[in-house]
């Protein structure tokens, strides 16, 4: 897939994204700077079936964007919910974003959702934890936020986690913080220089 000048490839198997060629770490490995040590009590089998079940989630929301057909889970119901009672409209979702920094590709991902509010453009990203870590969020959509902006030149004034689990469904806003952002690229950066060092 062309964006903004690059062909990005993206191996699901290997969770690889390259630019023209090269391997870039995904927008999820540069928040492992931060929160290598988020999940580090939980066993490996409750994060296995946590991740099936959002893989399922995810891909029943992105279903009903697309086509409109509703699956038989609480979680869609519930987003359902809350797209009528925020009135946010999803433009697209699953969308591919390259991270530049001064015009060089420097991490890839995939953002959940494009919403439009009264015409005002914003990401979204569906949550099913059953604590909100409202820190990651906060990094995770900002550097999203910064991507999308490079690659398609439209300006993102918004920022919502949607937390879907079991009963649980909320609308959270998350404020727009480019200089976080860039403070924990520049984390990452320092740490695989200083490992490239070894």
């Amino acid at each position: 897939m062309n964006i903004k000048g690059c062909y990005l490839e993206y191996y699901d198997d290997t969770h690889t994204y390259l630019v023209d060629g090269v391997i870039v770490p995904s927008i999820t490995q540069i928040l492992k700077i931060k929160f290598s040590k988020k999940y580090k009590d939980v066993s490996n089998d409750v994060l296995k079936r946590a991740s099936d079940k959002g893989t399922q989630v995810h891909e029943a929301i992105e279903k009903l964007c697309k086509t409109g057909e509703v699956e038989d889970l609480k979680e869609v119901k519930n987003f359902l919910f809350l797209q009528k009672h925020y009135k946010f409209e999803v433009l697209d979702n699953e969308v591919p974003v390259i991270l530049f920094k001064d015009g060089v590709p420097i991490g890839a991902g995939r953002l959940d959702l494009v919403l439009s509010v009264d015409g005002e453009l914003g990401l979204g990203d569906i949550k099913r934890t059953s604590v909100l870590d409202k820190d990651y969020l906060a990094y995770q959509l900002n550097l999203y936020r910064i991507a999308y902006q490079q690659c398609y030149d439209k300006e993102i004034t918004f920022l919502n986690g949607i937390h879907l689990k079991d009963d649980v469904r909320k609308v959270v806003k998350i404020p727009i913080n480019e200089e976080l952002t860039w403070e924990l690229i520049k984390d990452y950066e320092k740490k695989v220089s200083e490992e490239n060092e070894w």
